[in-house]
This record gives structure tokens, C-alpha cells and sequence, in this order.
């Protein structure tokens, strides 16, 4: 079937319950895709665990690929829902960089734990898939500009002198402790761990009071 001819008769849901129905199958092919993986789902287990039929299935998707997309989009959807609104708390003029950097920390953990199972999927088809890799890397880059915005608001107190290149140094920094202690936090102690990165980003981005 020619994929562009098969896109043109998928459903675009407009009433309750059709638009139910579609998230019935994402949410179940997110619950697939994070238990078993997406190479091992198949539309019919997708159908299944959603509680339609395999036809069904096909007229609000055209294939898992599909429905891969969508839930790669809806997870980017929550992590901004609750990274943006924390974030927009932070006074930077007025708050004890320490605890703003610390707030900043803490809002990267809290956005990270949203589909925390999917995740794991969503890294494996990074390498495997060009337009999810395109996907998350407008998501990163985002973040990335997220974070020099912040260091904009303190560029007079900070030691570094290239605002864009800290930006980018201090967010990959944050953002892989942060995975460590979303994901791999079972035996580590996170709160001395997240103690130790704010130390090493203050240090790094402001001189020493005397």
C-alpha cells in the first residue's frame, strides 16, 4: 500500500469519542513500547491492549511507526508542561545562585520522571530512526537555548566569556547527572550527587566570593 495513499485515509478525530479511542492506542502503545520494546510490539497487540480492533488500529494510524511518533511527541509535550512552568518560577535577580542553580536541577528531575519506562525506547530509536533523531534533537537544542537565556540574566557576574559554549557545556553536564539519577539512582546517593554538581556549575560559572 503506498505509505502518502494510506496517511489520507487515517482518521483526524474530531468528536469525544474518537479522539478517546486514538489515545487509548497511544497509551497502550507507549505501555508496548516500553515493556517489550518497539521492534517486538506488533499493531495487533497495540489493537489489543487498547481494547479495538486491529482495523480500527489503522484508521487513526498507518503503521506502529506512526503511533511511535506521536507518543515521542506527547512525551516532549509533558516534560515542557512541567520543565517550563517550574523554570518560569525562578526569580534570577533575586534568588541565591546556589539554590537557583539546585531549583534548576530539581526541575530537570521532576520533568525527567514522566514516562520514565519509555525513555529506554526513546533512546534506542535515537540511533535507529533519522526523523526521531531529528525530533529529539530540536528538543535538546531548545534546552540548550533555554539554558543560555537563564545565564543571559547573569552574564555580568559570570567568569566564563562565551555564553553560548557554557551554555551548552553546563546543560549536557546537568542533563546526564540528571539521567543518572532518574535511571540509574538505585544505589547511588542522588542527594550528595546533586550536591556536588551544583558545587562544580557555581564554581565553574562564578568566581569565588572573597
Amino acid at each position: 500500500m503506498d505509505e502518502d495513499n494510506s496517511k489520507d485515509k487515517v482518521r483526524r478525530p474530531r468528536q469525544s469519542r474518537s479522539i478517546k479511542t486514538k489515545q487509548s492506542i497511544l497509551k497502550a502503545a507507549m505501555e508496548l513500547f516500553s515493556q517489550k520494546g518497539y521492534h517486538k510490539t506488533n499493531t495487533k497487540e497495540i489493537a489489543a491492549l487498547a481494547g479495538v480492533s486491529t482495523g480500527s488500529f489503522y484508521s487513526y494510524y498507518v503503521d506502529k511507526r506512526a503511533v511511535f511518533l506521536d507518543a515521542l511527541k506527547l512525551y516532549h509535550q509533558e516534560f515542557n508542561d512541567r520543565l517550563i512552568p517550574s523554570l518560569g518560577a525562578m526569580k534570577l535577580k533575586e534568588g541565591n545562585r546556589v539554590e537557583l542553580i539546585s531549583h534548576f536541577i530539581d526541575s530537570l528531575v521532576d520533568a525527567h520522571e514522566v514516562f520514565t519506562e519509555f525513555h529506554a525506547e526513546l533512546e534506542v530509536m535515537y540511533h535507529s530512526d533519522p526523523e526521531v533523531k531529528e525530533f529529539s534533537d530540536k528538543q535538546i537544542q531548545y534546552s540548550r537555548e533555554l539554558t543560555a537565556s537563564y545565564m543571559e540574566e547573569w552574564k555580568d557576574e559570570l567568569q566564563v566569556t562565551d555564553i553560548k559554549a557554557a551554555s551548552i557545556i553546563v546543560f549536557e553536564v546537568i542533563n546526564r547527572i540528571v539521567d543518572v539519577i532518574v535511571f540509574e539512582s538505585q544505589d547511588l546517593d542522588t542527594a550528595h550527587l546533586k550536591k556536588e554538581l551544583v558545587d562544580m556549575i557555581s564554581h565553574y560559572l562564578f568566581e569565588p566570593k572573597k
